[in-house]
């Protein structure tokens, strides 16, 4: 009875192991990562903005950006892949170029490098229209917030981080000031 336990024991733990690599892959894949520092939740103590990738290959990643503050917590993740942040939704098309480590390490570097900014530099949410998108004029705005609400918080000149969240698409976040957390205070894009 012994035997047959450690048998199907050591079964159970080949049935765990890693799954074949697709074609034309590495046994390694794709994992990478990039870090950068910036001053947005305490100006006292550096916030921290890894963008990881990890596939199969790199034209396959899935990629995450996490931004921490200087204990280490999480304060925002954002997930995507790299071709709905290159190209678009969906899969890649056949085809679709292959993507080499030095080209994501690129990718992830640029990702990282958040744009830092202030709300005071968002669009005015003008009082003759419904929605803050028919506000502007260059690029097509979304809040989550109210009209009094937006304008309340890009009155206050709250340090703002934006990144990209699509192939032409950015999301800005700010620390909430009624709930010190994280809150995202616009989408934009063409």
């Amino acid at each position: 009875m012994r035997y047959l336990l450690a048998g199907f024991a050591l079964l159970m733990l080949s049935a765990c192991g890693q799954a074949p690599s697709p074609a034309g892959s590495t046994a390694m894949g794709c994992a990478r990562s990039a870090t950068y520092a910036v001053n947005w939740s305490n100006p006292g103590a550096p916030d921290v903005i890894t963008a990881r990738a990890e596939g199969p290959s790199c034209a396959q990643a899935a990629v995450t950006l996490t931004l921490r503050n200087a204990a280490g917590d999480p304060l925002w993740t954002y997930a995507a892949t790299h071709y709905a942040l290159t190209a678009g939704d969906g899969l890649p098309a056949e085809g679709f170029p292959v993507v080499s480590p030095e080209q994501m390490d690129a990718f992830l570097a640029g990702w990282a490098d958040v744009s830092e900014m202030r709300t005071s530099a968002l669009p005015a949410w003008r009082t003759d229209v419904a929605t803050l998108g028919e506000s502007a004029e260059t690029f097509a705005y979304d809040t989550p917030f109210d009209r009094e609400v937006y304008e309340m918080l890009r009155t206050r000149d709250l340090p703002m981080l934006c990144y990209a969240a699509g192939a032409e698409a950015s999301d800005c976040l700010i620390i909430d000031p009624a709930s010190r957390a994280p809150a995202k205070m616009v989408s934009f894009g063409p």
